[in-house]
């Protein structure tokens, strides 16, 4: 009787555990197992990751815990930028552009009027950002997404990253060596002379003037005049770097 009745209980259990659950759920590594192409941090606890199929995570507490949030899209997610706890917006492969208000509870699909995959975004408020990609696009939103415009960038190469500092102000950096300078919005995209033919991943500018970019076989360049000169900086590595970022002017991790 004693283990019928214990049998009787595993069962119950088992059951409810199988009607509380459907489907099938990451079980090592937690939350989840997908590439990670880029991440965010709006303060010191709360930042957003993207990657693989769609995936989005989120913390509250530093990294401590992060937590899945439904992107409605299985296209891959490259880059994510936040100009708030709540605003902010992915973009990725297929022309694929997300936006959310409310920190990730709900993140709502914008139409980006193209299917190349977009590498990076960059908005420096609520309304104004800057989505780049391949085949050398450049999209402009001045009101949080609603419209994108295409920008002529006067290149077709593929472009990974975009830095503003201000509505105006921006850089963007890809293939060959390519830098892109705007001071009007991206009215006009200007060419400068990088002084290497590496590929460039990533930019980033503290200020107006003062900004590094990184790339393939450890590439380190600095600028502290807007641009107008890139000094190749001793990265002690032949690695390729992917990404940059600073705290001020002069303290950066690459």
């Amino acid at each position: 009787m004693k283990n019928s009745l214990c049998g009787l209980m595993v069962m119950i259990l088992f059951t409810s555990i199988g009607l509380s659950q459907s489907g099938w759920f990451w079980q090592n590594p937690l939350p989840q197992g997908n590439n990670l192409f880029a991440v965010f941090f709006t303060d010191a606890n709360t930042g957003t990751a993207v990657g693989d199929y769609g995936t989005i995570l989120r913390t509250t507490n530093g990294g401590v815990n992060w937590v899945s949030q439904s992107s409605g899209t299985t296209e891959y997610l490259n880059a994510v930028s936040f100009t708030d706890v709540n605003a902010g917006t992915a973009v990725g492969d297929f022309g694929t552009i997300l936006r959310t208000t409310n920190g990730g509870a709900d993140w709502v699909s914008q139409s980006s009027g193209t299917i190349h995959r977009l590498r990076a975004v960059s908005f420096t408020d609520a309304n104004t950002g800057t989505a780049v990609g391949i085949n050398g696009i450049i999209l402009r939103t001045t009101n949080g997404g609603a419209n994108w415009v295409s920008q002529s960038s006067g290149f077709d190469d593929i472009l990974y990253a975009v830095s503003f500092t201000d509505a105006n102000t921006g850089t963007a950096v890809g293939d060959f060596g390519r830098i892109l300078r705007t001071t009007n919005g991206g009215t006009n995209w200007i060419s400068q002379s990088s002084g290497v033919t590496n590929h460039l991943s990533a930019v980033y500018f503290a200020d107006a003037n003062t900004g590094t970019a990184v790339g393939d076989f450890g590439t380190i360049l600095r600028t502290t005049n807007g641009g107008a000169n890139w000094v190749s900086q001793s990265s002690g590595t032949t690695n390729s770097l992917h990404a940059v970022s600073f705290t001020d002017a002069n303290t950066g991790t690459a």
